[in-house]
């Protein structure tokens, strides 16, 4: 499974997760102690996502790139980007809708990244690999994702915000550095080049096959899942403030990484059972965990069986990526997984601005409850229907 390409993707790739994973966590926190209101925390979450909407108009260009490249230059430009906050704040200024600003071009250049990273993964490791691979990458960005949360937790309590961010930014310019070393084979030819006729042809075939095949039939319920995620990831800085403060917002963080964790390493034990049966179990045992811990009135406890909700979660994100490489031929994987992203996301800003709202109407707890209750459709969606029920194991799927 490992040959140099592929050691110099995964290690690029938790390089440039550690930049996402702390830019994340700092920023959503920042903006809620300048502001104290969830509307600001919804807006700011919304304005991440909603450059991965666009994400379906590059898979044509991508496909047609030197994905290597693309990796490299996203990379460093994301590295200059992420420079610019720490040095405001050196100079005094500092600005809610600059930092806004720049989380958004930060995050439409990692969404071009990522489809050119699962277009690249073909090429450096073989089919029969793919999902050991994405297994373990999943291991590797969810321990680098733990990691990112125990360190912000730690270093906003010794070290201005403006070092966090500055630590953000050389963490993109290393991973740009390894993406620089990567060899794969790229010809150029005439047909590279594409043209505005052949661009809307390659969009419209990319769309076509995700719309006509199971994978929409798989990936409908999951517009719900990542709805109710933005919910979340809008309340969970008032709703940790309302637990105890900013040190339960890192603990419920690192939490929800931890059973991420949890889930992605244990995934390979659950693949060989039937995947619609699957996707009928792990969401329910999801939803009802993260219900229960909405109420305990212990926080410790609440935080525990919120992590413990996220494990099924983080096996049902394994399976969808591997069904995803293993379906699709691989000419056709950039666009297609650049359609599912924007196919996808799209319900997540929506969810992050009623995740601002909400709480002002109902409040943190029953915010929480509400996002958590919507993981229960998935479960119906699967149970309700006998096709979608009957899917087969993931290696038995033909698109």
């Amino acid at each position: 499974m490992w040959n140099r390409n592929s050691a110099l993707l995964f290690g690029g790739r938790l390089l440039s997760n550690i930049g996402d994973s702390l830019y994340q966590v700092a920023v959503i926190w920042y903006i809620f102690t300048l502001t104290e209101n969830t509307f600001y925390t919804g807006v700011a979450t919304a304005v991440v996502m909603i450059p991965k909407i666009l994400n379906v108009l590059f898979g044509p260009v991508i496909e047609r790139m030197n994905k290597s490249r693309v990796l490299v230059h996203s990379q460093f430009i994301q590295f200059v980007l992420m420079l610019m906050i720490p040095l405001a704040l050196y100079l005094g200024y500092e600005s809610v809708y600059l930092v806004i600003t720049i989380m958004f071009l930060v995050s439409f250049l990692e969404n071009i990244e990522g489809t050119a990273e699962i277009a690249l993964m073909p090429t450096v490791v073989a089919r029969e690999h793919r999902g050991k691979f994405n297994s373990r990458i999943g291991v590797g960005l969810q321990l680098i994702d733990l990691s990112m949360k125990g360190l912000f937790a730690t270093a906003i309590l010794f070290f201005g915000i403006e070092h966090i961010y500055l630590f953000n930014a050389f963490t993109y310019l290393l991973a740009a550095l390894l993406f620089s070393l990567i060899r794969v084979p790229f010809t150029v030819t005439p047909s590279t080049n594409l043209q505005g006729s052949s661009y809307r042809k390659e969009l419209n075939e990319g769309l076509h096959y995700f719309f006509t095949t199971k994978i929409v039939v798989i990936c409908a319920p999951f517009l719900l899942a990542n709805f109710c995620f933005g919910i979340t990831q809008a309340v969970l800085p008032a709703y940790a403030a309302s637990k105890g403060g900013g040190e339960y917002y890192a603990l419920m963080l690192m939490a929800i990484t931890i059973g991420n964790l949890i889930g992605t390493i244990f995934v390979l034990r659950i693949m060989h059972y039937p995947l619609g049966r699957l996707l009928i179990v792990l969401p329910f045992l999801s939803s009802c965990l993260w219900m229960s811990s909405v109420f305990l009135l212990s926080p410790l406890a609440s935080i525990l069986v919120l992590g413990l909700a996220f494990i099924p979660f983080g096996m049902m994100s394994i399976l969808l990526i591997t069904f995803l490489q293993v379906s699709i031929a691989e000419h056709l994987l950039a666009r297609v997984s650049s359609t599912l992203d924007s196919f996808l996301v799209a319900a997540l800003p929506l969810g992050a601005l009623l995740g601002g709202m909400l709480p002002q109407i109902v409040g943190v707890e029953w915010t929480m409850f509400s996002s958590a209750l919507g993981l229960t459709a998935i479960s119906f969606y699967f149970a309700m229907n006998k096709e979608n029920r009957d899917l087969p194991t993931i290696e038995e799927i033909s698109v």
